[in-house]
């Protein structure tokens, strides 16, 4: 009986030739399934297949041509920012990072984005008038944006001296734009190491921090982004115990593995890798599992790792 094919690797034609090169040098039989045979140069989502008894050494070799940089070279988080909209989710978020600022040794910067409303301009018919009732709207704006932010840095100062986080450099900034905008301006010129900010349900007003705003800034920086929701609490350092990292298998979990391990290094947490599946066959996946949790044995060796792999379709629940 034939030996079933499994796919490896969904590529375009030309990465799917070199896949298939880099395979066979290595003694995996391999086969392209689904380019275009009359311009094969331009063929999209081609099937790179191998047998399926070739799955776990293929999958060893595409791991091992991952960096394995050890974490221990590179430093503690330094810097946090911490977008806030002066809410009680804000206000969470900060505690937060007042906690793991004790616990990396790092600085915060507090940021504020207050957006002006657009002036209606019916009423006027002299320009001047218009520019003066900007001007004006504009200052009482930002002046009690500023007068926010200062209490609300008050109000951390006070909560850091009381848990004796006194040496805890905290400062603030405030601008005026687009939130999304705002806070990936400021992270290129502050550059954190990671940024924290709360979020909330639906059903509030557009200019305060959301969903939609935390995952345009996961889109437009490059940055760790901590989103810590609404009915989180975070007592102490000391709770953070388990770690859940969810996999689809992306060349992106090589980087992103390092970068969990660099940030949790000061703690001492199990970590939970989960991949869930709807697809029939799942000897492909396991060995693609099995080869993550070799990958976090190898950059760190003491983290405790726990592999699973679930079926369903429903993949948040």
């Amino acid at each position: 009986m034939e030996e079933k094919l499994v796919i490896i690797a969904t590529e375009n034609y030309a990465s799917a030739q070199i896949l298939q090169t880099y395979l066979e040098s290595n003694g995996i039989e391999a086969y392209l399934h689904n380019e275009n045979l009359i311009q094969p140069m331009v063929s999209e989502g081609v099937h790179v297949q191998i047998k399926d008894s070739d799955v776990e050494k293929a999958v060893k070799l595409l791991t091992e041509k991952h960096p394995k940089e050890h974490p221990a070279k590179q430093h503690n988080p330094r810097k946090i920012l911490v977008p806030i909209d002066f809410s009680t989710p804000s206000q969470n978020a900060a505690r937060f990072a007042l906690h793991l600022a004790s616990k990396y040794g790092s600085e915060i910067k507090l940021l504020h984005v207050f957006n002006s409303p657009m002036v209606d301009m019916i009423p006027f018919t002299d320009a001047a008038s218009i520019q003066i009732d900007i001007d004006i709207s504009y200052n009482v704006l930002r002046k009690k944006a500023k007068e926010k932010l200062l209490k609300f840095y008050n109000d951390l100062k006070t909560f850091a001296r009381e848990l004796e986080y006194d040496k805890i450099k905290i400062g603030y900034s405030l601008v005026e734009g687009y939130a999304a905008y705002g806070i990936t301006e400021m992270s290129r010129r502050y550059k954190p190491s990671i940024i924290i900010m709360g979020t909330k349900g639906d059903g509030y007003r557009s200019t305060e921090l959301v969903g939609s705003v935390a995952s345009e800034v996961s889109d437009e920086t490059h940055i760790p982004l901590l989103i810590i929701p609404e009915a989180a609490v975070m007592k102490g350092v000391d709770e953070v115990k388990n770690i859940l990292y969810t996999t689809n298998f992306d060349a992106c979990d090589f980087q992103a593995i390092r970068k969990l391990i660099n940030i949790t290094s000061p703690f001492r947490v199990n970590i939970f890798c989960l991949h869930v599946s709807d697809e029939p066959d799942l000897a492909m996946q396991q060995a693609k599992l099995n080869s993550l949790k070799t990958y976090f044995k190898e950059i760190s060796p003491k983290s405790k790792v726990e592999c699973t792999l679930v079926q369903g379709k429903d993949i948040v629940k």
